[in-house]
């Protein structure tokens, strides 16, 4: 038996990851297709063999579902998962799950009382080089944590999208759709904060622009409950770099996600103003490199294998593919999803604090 499923939101988001997902998994069947531009619903439930709706009430009363992917504006996204849930049918929400935390709340209350399974996408959890760094840290290879810096620079403007103009009512314009990426990937790592009233956050406004920002370029620090210090630097306006540093006890360790590599360093290493262990450490950052080139081109082509002729894996490289793979298989032995809607607590809660600073 497949998962019959449905996605509302017919946009950018379903059309290059949600439907090319869901066609192609063994576990799934696209059933339906809603959006409120009824033209571009028909379009996609053609292309894909589903049934268009224009209306999620309609879409609920009409089709017996399994699942349902909402990938509309996140001004929209409590409501429907609310409708779903009580109509009995687990969710799975883009990200940001909600606008607020409030929203999430009731979202998850009425999770609750219906007992229905709910999830949010957290998709760069699952992409190769962090699902390795996170094995890593599992083995205990790193020892004990004791800081995680996760840097994402280079987003685009707040003021231009090709998303869609909703993103324009949110604080940070379209900077803040991309906000919670690295702040989950930082709580997954590195922990939640100890403490949300010692949690220090630093906004700043580096450009102009027309419309209203209230930031274009954040910083958030705070220290969990095993003393693991972590921080979170997001900003538009530079050079694009996107890293994630982990710190142990025993390695350290930098995950260049745009190169897919994963360069660790022993904490018998260095002094480095010797030269020999200054070229030490550049045969040692060279071999991760080498093995990151590797690495990337053998995930290219098993994706391309993947795309092209719609071959389902297990382990994909693809981060959204892997994650409703594990999510659906999760649904039919009846059990969570491995991202659950309540991992969005923190991710809002520090969301909240950037839009106060």
């Amino acid at each position: 038996m497949t998962l019959r499923t449905a996605v509302i939101g017919a946009g950018i988001v379903a059309e290059n990851n949600h439907f090319p997902a869901l066609t192609r998994n063994p576990k799934t069947t696209l059933t339906a297709v809603c959006d409120l531009d009824e033209s571009r619903a028909r379009e996609a439930a053609a292309e894909h063999g589903a049934t268009a709706y224009a209306d999620p009430e309609t879409l609920f009363a009409e089709e017996d579902l399994d699942w349902v992917h909402v990938a509309t504006p996140v001004q929209s996204h409590a409501e429907l998962a609310t409708t779903a849930i009580e109509s009995g049918i687990p969710v799975t929400l883009q990200k940001p799950a909600t606008t607020t935390r409030d929203e999430l709340e009731g979202v998850l209350a009425s999770a609750d009382e219906h007992d229905v399974p709910t999830s949010v996408v957290h998709n760069w959890l699952f992409y190769p080089v962090v699902r390795r760094l996170r094995r890593r840290i599992r083995t205990g290879e790193l020892g004990e944590i004791r800081a995680v810096e996760t840097t994402f620079t280079g987003e685009g403007r707040p003021d231009e999208t090709y998303r869609g103009s909703w993103v324009f009512d949110l604080p940070g314009g379209d900077l803040e759709e991309g906000f919670p990426h690295p702040l989950y990937l930082t709580l997954a790592i590195g922990g939640t904060p100890r403490d949300e009233e010692a949690i220090d956050v630093r906004t700043r406004v580096a450009g102009e622009y027309d419309d209203d920002v209230g930031y274009d370029g954040v910083k958030i620090q705070y220290v969990t409950d095993d003393d693991a210090l972590c921080s979170v630097t997001y900003t538009s306006g530079s050079a694009p770099n996107n890293q994630i540093r982990v710190h142990g006890t025993e390695r350290s360790v930098t995950v260049d996600v745009p190169t897919n590599t994963v360069d660790a360093h022993d904490r018998d290493e260095g002094p480095y103003h010797f030269l020999s262990e200054q070229v030490r450490r550049g045969v040692t950052t060279a071999g991760s490199s080498l093995s990151g080139v590797a690495n990337s081109l053998a995930e290219y082509g098993l994706s391309h294998v993947e795309d092209e002729y719609g071959v389902h894996r297990e382990r994909s490289a693809d981060g959204h593919y892997f994650l409703f793979n594990e999510a659906a298989t999760a649904l039919e032995r009846g059990r969570q999803p491995p991202v659950p809607l309540s991992r969005s607590r923190w991710v809002l809660t520090l969301m909240e604090r950037a839009r106060e600073a």
